[in-house]
């Protein structure tokens, strides 16, 4: 009807009108039409020969609407234009290819001045009025007063991130003229645009990315503020400012592919596209400030150059007080940034973000909150990429990007796979909400900060890279978040020939950039790469030839026989005991035992340096019946949440201990890491019991855990032994290899 073919109206018109389903003089489109069960064989034996009947979804709604308006069509009720007022079905196979027109505004006249000494002409925000600038969330709220009417109970536009196709324009707002920033300039949600690398890469992608799409009247017009904050970054002079670079380089017409015109915004105003917007109800112009100032306050000592990572052992010290009095005194006195996070990340654990802390004296309240603002306000003019991700963890900050970034990887048809769990729920098939991302990070990411930061982080770097390098992501369906971060963390470890959480603590020292280009080349060898932590997880051995790997601790079975105990009841009793933390008398003899017999033990989250028990230094310093070595193994239990997890890693402590103690002369020289060893020791049960489902374990791994907990503990003992006993012919194997090359 659009294309005015008469024919194909017809032919349409007759096919449609034998389908309908009358009822009460209307004709109906069902969903399907279908031949009943007892006709098939009949069906079968001459094809097309039985009836067809409607299925009772009638009518099919989005059908029944389209056929409705071809029939208003038809009947010339409506036009095409009325449909499309835009005109869009006239423009199909068109491609507009405007320049880009770039207005560059000064944040004041000190920065303007030196700009203008490197060549760049800039204009204040006093040289363009009466023209307004706004961040792009102004305009989010803008358009949310569009269609609002209390009276009819209508809401208006829900507030969502607009992007630069729509913030690249200028707007009359009650006749008022009015320009918007882009939204990814917006440094208060996260800390990505304090990479200079990151911010000149976002600037170049937007350019290009409204290059491409751009299809209104009129010239796309992108308003970019420049402040100091900007051409500090990187602790570069102005003169040598990768920013500046791009901004010379807009000058001279192009950036990369896409034809760029600089110049004085009243310029550009008069071949920019225009948008009025008139009624906005009572909303009033200036309600979202211009700009970011982070919160430099003084509350903290600081003395830059003079502060320092904390040893493991004042980080342990630290995480384990309790003593409020003690914690703020420290606080009060600390002049390292490194120790004031540690601090405020107890502090926030005992007492909550808004905890006043006493800082601001009798008239002024300073919470946790606070000063965690003023932490993360300092790193960020540092550059001190750890203490910036672990503050911006801790204050749950998002990057207002992130529901872009996953819609990115979606509709390039990827899954998601958030934190470390692999069950269905950590799955993200469909476009989602910002918040609900967020949830659902927060949700399987565990209580690690860090951990909640890095997986937007790899989101967005994510959506980056498949949009300039599709063919990294050949073979790989689901994005596994969490196995990425490992692999990342791994692949440093290897490079730097250290244990795994000091990987991951000099992984968060990467800028954004590096980390992003570290992503690019796991994506590329990620095959090789795979392999690898498989080699890495593996256990090297001084040992008798022959080990006896058949033990299992004595009275290791709680219930009686007479109980019958069923999977359910060994779940039940995993999650009661862990819950209250029913800890065997012999216990810590036995983590003593493992002690003796490895380079150490690792319980709980293997990328947190403080679970780490190095036995030199605890064999040195405490004796097996101790209070303090037996707080210390209580405090690494307690940090893991799930009750019934542990338990497991009790019990398998409890199992090693009594493999070393049947073999004496076993001596491991890595760290055995609770984590990879249960793991492995679930997999080797699934498959065990279920040897059918060899080839698809990643997708049964939620399964395969559940059944673990359901397993009596002698057979858990066992799968135990057995994950230790395949890690070690692992690494056996890898030292076969290398003895060959």
């Amino acid at each position: 009807m659009f294309a005015g073919d008469s024919d194909q109206i017809r032919f349409y018109q007759d096919r449609l009108a034998t389908l309908a389903v009358d009822h009460h003089g209307v004709g109906l489109l069902p969903e399907l039409y279908y031949v009943p069960t007892e006709k098939l064989d009949l069906e079968r034996e001459k094809p097309g020969s039985q009836t067809r009947l409607p299925n009772d979804n009638v009518p099919l709604v989005w059908a029944q609407s389209l056929y409705i308006l071809g029939q208003l069509l038809q009947d010339g009720l409506l036009k095409p234009g009325d449909l499309d007022p835009l005109g869009r079905h006239l423009k199909i196979g068109e491609q507009r290819y405007p320049a880009v027109q770039i207005a560059l505004l000064a944040e004041d006249k000190a920065l303007q001045a030196e700009l203008n000494t490197c060549g760049l002409p800039t204009q204040t925000l006093e040289e363009i009025d009466p023209v307004q600038v706004f961040p792009a969330a102004e305009l989010s709220a803008i358009y949310a007063e569009i269609g609002k009417n209390p009276a009819l109970g209508l809401s208006g536009r829900p507030i969502r991130r607009l992007r630069s196709l729509t913030t690249s324009r200028v707007f009359r707002i009650k006749g008022d003229a009015v320009v918007f920033l882009p939204s990814f300039l917006d440094q208060q949600q996260f800390y990505l645009t304090l990479d200079y690398h990151f911010l000149v890469a976002q600037i170049r992608s937007e350019l290009a990315y409204i290059y491409d799409h751009w299809r209104e009247p009129g010239r796309p017009t992108v308003t970019l503020m420049l402040t100091h904050t900007m051409f500090q970054l990187g602790h570069k002079p102005i003169h040598q400012s990768p920013l500046l670079a791009l901004m010379q380089e807009l000058l001279s017409g192009r950036c990369d592919h896409v034809p760029v015109k600089v110049g004085p915004l009243h310029q550009l105003m008069m071949t920019a596209t225009l948008e009025r917007v008139d009624n906005v109800n009572s909303y009033q112009l200036g309600s979202t400030s211009l700009g970011y100032n982070p919160p430099w306050t003084a509350y903290l000592g600081f003395e830059p150059g003079h502060d320092g990572p904390l040893t493991l052992l004042e980080e342990f010290d630290l995480e384990r007080e309790t003593n409020l009095d003690h914690l703020l005194t420290q606080l009060r006195e600390s002049r390292n940034i490194y120790e004031q996070i540690e601090l405020l990340s107890t502090l926030k654990n005992l007492k909550g973000m808004t905890f006043d802390t006493g800082l601001g004296g009798p008239n002024r309240q300073v919470t946790v909150e606070n000063l965690l603002d003023e932490v993360y306000a300092k790193a960020s003019q540092l550059e001190q990429w750890d203490i910036l991700r672990r503050a911006a963890g801790l204050l749950g900050k998002a990057d207002i990007t992130l529901s872009d970034a996953v819609t990115e990887l979606l509709v390039r048809q990827k899954q998601i796979s958030v934190g470390k769990s692999y069950s269905e729920a950590s799955l993200i098939t469909d476009p989602m909400a910002h918040g609900e991302i967020i949830e659902k990070v927060r949700t399987f990411c565990g209580d690690d900060g860090r951990d909640h930061v890095l997986t937007q982080e790899i989101l967005i770097d994510l959506s980056i890279l498949i949009k300039a390098e599709p063919t990294l992501f050949n073979g790989l369906l689901t994005l596994r978040v969490g196995y990425l971060l490992l692999l990342l963390t791994s692949e440093l470890a290897r490079e730097r020939d250290i244990p795994q959480d000091e990987a991951y603590g000099q992984l968060l020292g990467l800028s954004p950039f590096e980390l992003k280009t570290r992503l690019q080349k796991v994506l590329a060898g990620f095959s090789g790469l795979n392999q690898s932590i498989f080699q890495r997880e593996s256990l090297h051995v001084k040992a008798p030839a022959n080990i006896n790997w058949q033990v299992v601790p004595d009275d290791i079975e709680p219930l009686p026989e007479a109980a019958a105990p069923t999977p359910q009841d060994w779940w039940r009793m995993r999650v009661i005991d862990g819950e209250i933390a029913r800890i065997p008398q012999e216990f810590y003899t036995q983590v003593w035992e493992v002690l003796q017999h490895s380079k150490g033990i690792v319980i709980g989250n293997k990328f947190d340096r403080k679970n780490r028990l190095d036995s030199d230094r605890i064999l040195s310093e405490m004796t097996p019946g101790e209070q303090n070595f037996e707080r210390r193994i209580t405090h690494l239990l307690s940090k893991i949440q799930a009750p019934e997890y542990r338990h497991v890693n009790l019990e398998a402590l409890r199992e090693l201990g009594e493999i070393f103690a049947v073999n004496p002369g076993l001596y491991f020289e890595d760290y055995i890491y609770l984590d990879v060893l249960i793991g492995h020791a679930v997999r080797l049960g699934w498959l065990d019991q279920q040897p059918q489902r060899s080839q698809t374990y990643e997708h049964d791994k939620a399964t395969a855990w559940q059944s673990f907990y359901q397993l009596p503990p002698t057979q858990c003992a066992t799968y135990i032994a057995m994950a230790l006993q395949f890690l070690t012919v692992l690494g056996e194997a890898e030292a076969e290899l290398e003895e060959v090359a």
